[in-house]
């Protein structure tokens, strides 16, 4: 009969690492989708699987040097993904409330956890400091669970994750102060090396990494695999040199995420395999490694330790929902968003232990002291991952219901397409306007006027389309068509009826020409045989490379029919692109009806309005990488005006390395 220190013939724990890595997969295939089912967050689910593998559990996996190394890729990988996902219009727009949000979460769970821990636990001023430092931090471990729900994008989630890096970062700050008066006493210049370190670390990664990866990834475009490694250096290295200047990792692992923000969009295939490979693999690593560190056993051979521990935690949560419940109050917060920071926020990791492992090895806080804060980190990720996914339900909920009262539309683009040199552009920019919710596909058409050789244009030109389409990889679905028809224009409007398209998407390649030379009786008769919203697109360039937008508006363009639809078009375009629309009208009624339309739909962060809103001049110092769009309408329309359409051929005429976009409401 075999020891049972063997199972199958191999030692336990297992030191072979293709045992390991099989048990750990197996785990992440079949562990979230059992817990799930007896409603338990697939994010618990994993941690608690980590504290029964690990050596105080069944003792299957040791917590060796391999496993720490794939934990510390995960923890890495989802600060990157949390910058990564930020919504920098949101970031921007509410700096102060995040700014808000992590200095009260920071101060007060340190003050709580210092009084706590001095009166009641009876510990030493040092060691009460440096918990108080611990409670302060918190690791968006619960962030996962707010992809899935898809509300990444929310203004509360930008808030809180703003918040967390402040807090963060104090808490950090804190350690080394409290460490160096422990050990040397008070330094001030211990303190200004750590400012001058994070001002070198923040000049780095937000000044020359975005050169540098904004030149790579215009270079190796298309090629995925090139540059999904690299966005791998880019992580690891940020985080090395947060390393080597003494600053937490996951720093520079955040901030390089925020850095490739702009570069990035969430829906391009760059994106969506970083998603992937983090969230499938690296990420619940992490959570796995974190569980092996849980110690119940403890607790059951000396159950006099229970109650520090118990106390710790009940410091920690109530802590924090100070910190949650003030925000509520004072930035009239609803009660899920509210329950939202307090669950993202309520989880302790990577900071936390790290923290607490170096007050330990300086002999500030004890061995017991170390283990709580092991089953603290347990207890509070679980019970985050509870709160974050009842939170993101109740705010999705709301949403829907706010959608559905705006009978919101869905979109179908209709783009003819014939100029290869456009066409990717064309293609592009659908996918851009595309919402990332919706499963309609989009439509392109090739219209062959009858002739010689009808067969052969139609198999060669659904060939080169979905050549194009194979190299965007996205996942975003096409169904190609193609029409015989005595005139192009007829074949798109038939091609749009049979559809039911709400918006026709055309383009021109010529960089000179104006609209009215280039166009003539094709975009005439279009406007006269449709009335679905018409977008004609020139794209000397790919609109990832856009820097600013300026929308340019007529007089009485509110009264057009299709006016809400055109302003949720560039409301996605501009989220997408993470840009904000500069909007510029002479007319100030259709300036302040613009004003109140995204007010009363809370999307006037997408908007920026400033002094020089009524101008409608381009700016002086244009940019070739400035997106102009032009909101035209239809002869004898209510927003119809000939100085209007003079002034926009000419814009078009001066500017013409720029990419323009000219939009004609529907009917």
């Amino acid at each position: 009969m075999k020891s049972a220190s063997y199972i199958l013939g191999f030692a336990i724990p297992f030191n072979e690492p293709v045992i390991i890595i099989a048990l750990v997969l197996v785990i992440l295939l079949i562990g979230p989708v059992f817990f799930e089912r007896i409603r338990i967050p697939s994010i618990v689910g994993l941690l608690l699987s980590g504290a029964l593998i690990g050596p105080h559990g069944f003792n299957l996996v040791p917590s060796d040097l391999e496993f720490s190394l794939l934990g510390t890729m995960g923890l890495l990988y989802l600060m990157f993904l949390a910058g990564l996902e930020i919504d920098l219009i949101d970031f921007i727009e509410n700096r102060a409330k995040s700014i808000f949000v992590g200095l009260l979460s920071f101060i007060l769970p340190f003050v709580v956890g210092y009084f706590v821990c001095h009166t009641f636990l009876n510990l030493s001023m040092n060691a009460s400091l440096l918990i108080g430092a611990m409670l302060s931090s918190h690791t968006l471990i619960s962030y996962p669970l707010l992809g899935r729900l898809g509300i990444v994008n929310k203004s509360i989630v930008t808030i809180t994750v703003g918040g967390t890096i402040i807090a963060d970062i104090l808490a950090l700050l804190a350690m080394e102060l409290i460490t160096n008066v422990a050990i040397e006493g008070f330094e001030m210049s211990s303190l200004l090396l750590f400012i001058l370190h994070f001002l070198l670390l923040f000049f780095i990664i937000f000044v020359v990494v975005p050169r540098f990866s904004r030149l790579f990834l215009s270079r190796y475009e298309g090629e995925l695999g090139v540059q999904y490694i690299f966005v791998l250096v880019i992580l690891f290295c940020s985080s090395l040199i947060a390393l080597l200047l003494d600053i937490e990792p996951i720093i520079g692992a955040f901030f390089s995420g925020l850095v490739l923000n702009r570069q990035i969009i969430n829906s391009s295939p760059l994106y969506k395999r970083i998603e992937f490979i983090g969230n499938n693999l690296f990420i619940p690593f992490f959570l796995i490694s974190i569980g092996l560190l849980a110690n119940f056993k403890v607790y059951f051979e000396n159950p006099g330790e229970i109650g520090p521990v118990l106390i710790l935690i009940a410091t920690a949560f109530f802590g924090k929902y100070l910190a949650a419940i003030i925000p509520k109050i004072v930035l009239r917060l609803s009660a899920p968003e509210g329950n939202l920071i307090f669950g993202l926020s309520l989880s302790r990791a990577a900071s936390a232990i790290a923290i607490i492992l170096i007050g330990f090895n300086l002999g500030i806080v004890s061995e017991s002291i170390l283990n709580s804060t092991v089953i603290l980190i347990l207890v509070t990720c679980i019970v985050s991952s509870y709160l974050t996914q009842q939170a993101g339900k109740k705010i999705l909920l709301e949403e829907n219901n706010t959608i559905s009262n705006k009978t919101r539309i869905k979109q179908k683009f209709l783009v003819p397409v014939a100029n290869p040199a456009n066409m990717e552009n064309l293609l592009d920019f659908a996918i851009l306007i595309n919402d990332s919710d919706s499963s309609i596909p989009v439509y392109p058409l090739t219209v062959i006027t009858q002739g010689d050789n009808v067969r052969n244009k139609i198999n060669s030109s659904q060939e080169k389309v979905q050549k194009v389409i194979d190299s965007l990889q996205t996942e975003v679905f096409f169904e190609t068509s193609s029409r015989i028809d005595n005139n192009i224009t007829n074949g798109i409007v038939r091609a749009a009826e049979e559809v039911v398209a709400t918006t026709i998407i055309i383009g021109w390649n010529n960089r000179t020409m104006p609209l009215h030379i280039l166009f003539g009786n094709i975009l005439d008769n279009l406007l006269e045989k449709t009335q679905r919203m018409v977008l004609v697109l020139k794209t000397p360039s790919a609109f990832r490379k856009v820097s600013k937008i300026f929308l340019y508006c007529p007089e009485n363009t509110q009264y057009e029919h299709g006016f809400y639809l055109w302003m949720e078009t560039l409301v996605i375009l501009a989220q997408k692109l993470q840009l904000k629309l500069i909007l510029r009208s002479e007319s100030e009624h259709t300036l302040e009806a613009i004003k109140s339309f995204n007010q009363k739909n809370n999307l006037i962060k997408y908007f920026e309005f400033n002094e020089n809103e009524k101008d409608s001049n381009i700016p002086i110092k244009n940019s070739p990488s400035d997106l102009l769009i032009f909101v035209h309408s239809r002869k004898k329309t209510i927003s119809y005006s000939r100085k209007y359409e003079h002034f926009m051929n000419n814009s078009i005429g001066i500017f013409n390395n720029n990419n323009i976009i000219i939009i004609y409401p529907e009917q």
